[in-house]
């Protein structure tokens, strides 16, 4: 990971700044601006404007964390926290609070723009243009960018041109929210949905940059999702599964030994779900690196770990201790065991500790990394969980609960009792089918794919109660599955950054402000009637910058 810090602190980072009478786009006016005129026609000239947007990136990975977690759910406040942290946690954020730079955005974006708008993308090396990556990552790294302050903020201020006079920053530009940017952020990157991923600089064993950026055909597939465009979200979001062979296997699935139908002691050696937070495997697609090697701080491991500000809600764990460990039908056991030893660890596993419960996933990426650190953006249970939500509103909602409690695996798929023929298939007789172009997971690397429920509640396929009920309509089975992702993703990805996103667009869709309101207002004991009622408003789902 050394060779990370060398690549972000040790090149020269390009500086696009500007000055501006606009708060929102306030930055240094001290700093250099480079001329408007430079073009970037060669691979050097785009690592550093790359790194570039990677310093700028940094500063958003913090924020992601905390504010995307201590707004839902399933991340509460200790009495150590920080001001900062309890005024997101009661949504009442000052302008001063230190989450809440508003500025960190735009700087990604100007960055982003500053390439787009010079870099070469005509020249050509061994026949391809080979500028072209980059263009297209800028443009994904933006994409993504503009969603966050969409999410975080109600609106954006959008534009395409870097800011490099004051002349530029002060322009009036159009103000969108996350729904009227989006369709402009589709037709921005739809031309380069194949355009490949920059990659080929190691940064340690099995690790190499391709992992700093974001896969355009995954941000295309959130764009999609988000739009209410879901089959063409499905084929976004299939497309990455199937190019990179992304597969949910027993790699990562912590299990209960038994002996003679008796579940035995739990071992923290057995718990292969901690694994993922190793940064050198094939779980993680995308991350925001940085480095602590010029004295930075690890903030996450400082306030999960060190100075135990945030902990995991009674929410959290009550839902994992409620699921079903099943080793077959007929042996079961309370727990999932992504909770305790997983996403956290409790007082009971720590010899001689208080009562508390320690959020896991950032400690164990600090320890991985030497004198780096990461937050991570996109893993491959996020995808699968994310191609799962589109085909359940695609009308699929067997499917969709296949990917929970199966696995995208032929063995599942041509079981007609577990996904029905008009449900994965274009074309059909009563004993032939032709797979629709998203669903077709007849490669031998997807054999191995499990259910996701699996990696912390043992063989599913075994599980009589884990079914979709017998419901009246098509939409009450699509409802109910939704849940049931909503639910998974809460067990599988708690603490990492998307819950209050996820919650949002739940709510969005629904046309439902409840959604969001009585699941976060549960976490606030004592407090729960004016969480809600404060949530009913969406306006107070966004920052005042």
């Amino acid at each position: 990971m050394k060779k990370l810090n060398q690549i972000l602190f040790g090149l020269v980072v390009l500086s696009v700044i500007a000055i501006s009478c606009d708060t929102l786009l306030d930055v240094d006016s001290e700093r250099i601006m480079l001329p408007e005129n430079h073009q970037i026609d060669s691979p050097n000239d785009s690592i550093y404007s790359m790194v570039g947007i990677f310093s700028k990136l940094q500063k958003l990975a913090d924020p992601y964390v905390v504010l995307g977690e201590l707004r839902g759910d399933l991340m509460d406040i200790t009495e150590n926290a920080g001001i900062e942290l309890r005024e997101i946690n009661d949504f009442n954020i000052s302008k001063d609070n230190p989450y809440n730079v508003i500025e960190d955005y735009y700087s990604v974006i100007n960055h982003c723009n500053y390439l787009i708008n010079n870099i070469d993308t005509t020249l050509s090396a061994g026949g391809e243009k080979s500028l072209l990556k980059e263009y297209a990552a800028a443009k994904t790294i933006r994409a993504w960018t503009y969603i966050q302050l969409g999410l975080n903020y109600g609106t954006a201020k959008y534009y395409e041109e870097p800011l490099l006079t004051v002349q530029d920053a002060e322009a009036d530009f159009p103000e969108y929210t996350i729904h009227e940017m989006i369709p402009l952020l589709i037709q921005d990157l739809e031309p380069l949905k194949f355009t490949e991923t920059p990659g080929g600089i190691s940064l340690g064993v099995d690790m190499t940059s391709e992992k700093l950026f974001f896969p355009i055909r995954l941000m295309l597939g959130e764009l999609y999702l988000w739009n209410g465009q879901y089959e063409n979200a499905a084929r976004e979001y299939y497309a990455v599964i199937e190019e990179e062979r992304h597969v949910i296997d027993e790699t990562f699935s912590s299990t209960w030994t038994v002996d003679n139908g008796v579940f035995v002691d739990r071992y923290t050696i057995d718990q292969n779900y901690l694994n993922i937070f190793q940064l050198t495997n094939r779980e993680q697609i995308s991350m925001i690196a940085g480095s602590t090697e010029l004295g930075e701080e690890d903030e996450l491991i400082k306030m999960t770990f060190e100075n135990y500000e945030v902990t995991p809600s009674q929410v959290a764990i009550d839902n994992w201790n409620t699921q079903i460990y099943y080793y077959n039908e007929n042996a079961t056991i309370p727990g999932d065991l992504r909770g305790n030893i997983g996403s956290y660890i409790s007082s009971g596993n720590l010899a001689g500790s208080s009562n508390i419960n320690v959020i896991l996933k950032y400690y164990l990426m600090g320890e991985q990394a030497e004198m780096s650190k990461a937050v991570l953006v996109y893993r491959v249970a996020t995808l699968y969980l994310r191609y799962a939500e589109a085909v359940n509103r695609a009308g699929k909602p067997n499917l969709a609960f296949a990917v929970l409690k199966h696995g995208m695996n032929m063995d599942a798929l041509e079981v007609d009792t577990i996904v029905p023929r008009r449900e994965k298939y274009s074309a059909y007789t009563d004993s032939t089918g032709t797979f629709l172009d998203y669903v077709d997971f007849s490669n031998i690397a997807f054999d191995q794919n499990i259910g996701v429920h699996s990696r912390g509640c043992g063989n599913m396929d075994q599980a009589i109660d884990y079914v979709i009920p017998d419901l009246n309509s098509q939409m009450d089975s699509i409802l109910y599955v939704e849940d049931k992702i909503i639910e998974e993703l809460a067990l599988e990805t708690a603490f990492e950054g998307n819950r209050f996103q996820d919650l949002i667009r739940i709510a969005m869709r629904r046309n439902d402000p409840a959604f969001l309101a009585d699941k976060v207002a549960q976490k606030h004991t004592g407090n729960e009637a004016a969480i809600r009622s404060l949530l009913m408003d969406e306006n107070n789902w966004y920052i005042e910058p």
